[in-house]
């Protein structure tokens, strides 16, 4: 007794030295963690309209020079988002109120602000930069103001100076100097640099398609290696929209894992392949997103990718994980009902298919694919009532009957691309320190204080300490599955089951949770949904005690 004391006693100091450690480690850089910072365009006080390109392109390279631990940078495309929510233009000139509005639409506490006057002609035309950095949760100037000229040939390596003034104002200790902040500023040659920061502010479509393949064009003349990612990313998008799909396929088949935009970039080559055709090629695009990106766009388009590869039993639960997350979208339902129906799970496939039908009364595809459902379910009256309506909906419908084979594949695709949440999954892991085994230790210790206190019946301590660890990484599913706990334990449904499709929805192969869920569900006399969830608990562990129980709960109807 008295050895296993000591070692009880031995432990917790260790865990308490572990804690103090990682707390002094991390002292002097948990404040910088929470500044994000946005560049606004800077203005052309010159009058100059030609060279009103300089303006954002303080924006364009400044959000990657800036972007380094401690510090987390609002891209260009990000801020636009802001100022669509404040209801201004990129363009206008805004007093200091207006860009401290913009900056907490985007989530920053810091924006950079400044202007520049362009002087001489041609190959002497100068210019000369005036930068403030700006606290926006007090309104005052961080560090000095600063000052650069010199020709407008060397922009880069000024703005390059500019960056590393700003990195070294809050940091003494930069790990890297004047010059290697340069080399990095310089790393795209000017004039293809030029030429895209002019390609991304035209408006005019056939001009900024120009203005990006020039911008290609140029690096791979001057560059001796690598490849221009945001111009080629810039250029596919372009194509994209204008519906050249093979086109725009073929400009995002060029980028890499590491680069600017690789994500969204696989989302549009996705539909891209999808639009032209190549279900194999969209489908691999789509399922390579599911864990870096897990959209609900992302998952719905991989499900239905695999099932028109005839994959349906691979899809299921991606689909599945998308319905759990927004069980109202009617796309998410038709397709998981689809896929259930292709995967000749009848009975569990009814009731998505219903939600579709009752919503969109007239929405033949649905009614066709519901009738056929219900009638292999068994449910011959229902089915023939669906079949009346399809009949009358869908034009198709005698051609289908005759040739079942002449059927393609009906599953329904997203093209919208939510770009808040794609800046927000980017935030969340931008904003975990360099230092992932450190930080993967906290999170245990303050998940293992939230058990302690949760069998310790301690909910509103356990709660208190889940919720600051889930501010801080809302991803970890053990906090979303403990909460849902002491919500079922504390009678609060809702609640509950918010939590636990929280936790699926981050680790759909946590057990613990789908039996929580499900039964949650049978209590509340949900058995389509408590079945749901048995059936996937078992798929993952069909040893599971607790899992084996709810499905005989469910089987007997208790």
């Amino acid at each position: 007794m008295w050895l296993s004391n000591r070692r009880r006693v031995g432990r917790w100091i260790a865990a308490l030295c572990s804690s103090i450690l990682c707390l002094l480690l991390g002292a002097a850089t948990t404040a910088r963690a929470a500044d994000v910072l946005m560049t606004m365009p800077f203005e052309n006080v010159s009058g100059r309209a030609q060279y009103h390109w300089v303006g954002e392109s303080f924006a364009v390279l400044l959000s990657d020079l800036l972007d380094t631990p401690g510090l987390l940078v609002i891209r260009p495309d990000e801020r636009n988002l802001a100022f669509e929510r404040v209801g201004v233009r990129v363009t206008d000139l805004l007093t200091r109120a207006t860009e401290i509005r913009v900056a907490e639409a985007a989530g920053a506490n810091l924006i950079l602000i400044g202007t520049y006057d362009i002087g001489g002609e041609q190959k002497d035309t100068t210019i000369a930069i005036t930068a403030r950095l700006i606290d926006t949760r007090e309104g005052r100037l961080v560090g000095n103001v600063l000052n650069f000229s010199g020709l407008l040939s060397d922009l880069q390596e000024m703005q390059g100076k500019l960056a590393w003034n700003i990195l070294y104002s809050r940091d003494p200790a930069l790990p890297y100097s004047t010059d290697q902040m340069i080399r990095r500023a310089k790393s795209v040659p000017p004039r293809a640099y030029e030429s895209f920061v002019k390609g991304i502010q035209t408006a005019d479509q056939k001009l900024r398609e120009n203005f990006l393949q020039r911008a290609i064009m140029e690096y791979n003349k001057e560059s001796q290696a690598g490849h221009y990612a945001q111009a080629i990313y810039e250029l596919g998008l372009l194509n994209f929209q204008q519906r050249d799909f093979a086109e725009a396929l073929k400009w995002f088949k060029q980028l890499y894992k590491d680069d600017p935009h690789y994500l969204e970039g696989l989302f549009y080559l996705g539909l891209s392949a999808y639009s032209t055709g190549n279900v194999n090629e969209s489908a691999a695009a789509f399922e390579k997103l599911v864990e870096p990106l897990p959209l609900l766009e992302v998952l719905n388009n991989a499900g239905a990718m695999l099932v028109a590869k005839g994959e349906a039993s691979r899809a299921l639960p991606i689909l599945y994980r998308a319905v759990l997350a927004n069980p109202n979208d009617l796309t998410l339902r038709f397709n998981y009902g689809y896929a259930l129906w292709r995967n000749r799970n009848f009975e569990e496939a009814v009731p998505n298919l219903r939600v579709v039908t009752a919503s969109s009364p007239r929405d033949g595809t649905a009614l066709y694919i519901y009738a056929k459902s219900l009638a292999s379910a068994g449910m011959t009256a229902e089915a023939g009532e669906a079949d009346q309506e399809a009949r009358r909906n869908l034009s198709e419908y005698a051609k289908w009957e005759v040739a079942p084979e002449s059927i393609p594949s009906l599953a329904r695709m997203k093209f919208e691309f939510n770009r808040a949440s794609l800046y927000k999954i980017e935030r969340q892991h931008q904003s975990v320190p360099n230092v992932p085994r450190a930080q993967a230790v906290s999170t245990q210790q303050s998940l293992e204080r939230a058990r302690q206190l949760f069998e310790a019946k301690n909910d509103a301590e356990a709660l208190n300490e889940l919720q600051r660890l889930l501010v801080a990484d809302a991803t970890v599913a053990e906090a979303h599955l403990l909460r849902g706990k002491i919500y079922q334990r504390r009678n609060e449904v809702e609640n509950a089951i918010s939590a636990l499709t929280a936790a699926v929805y981050w680790n759909p192969r946590l057990v613990a949770a789908h039996v929580a869920l499900g039964q949650l569900y049978l209590v509340r006399g949900d058995r389509t949904r408590a079945l749901a969830h048995s059936k996937q608990a078992l798929e993952i562990d069909p040893e599971d005690r607790d899992a084996l129980a709810l499905k005989r709960q469910i089987e007997i109807g208790r």
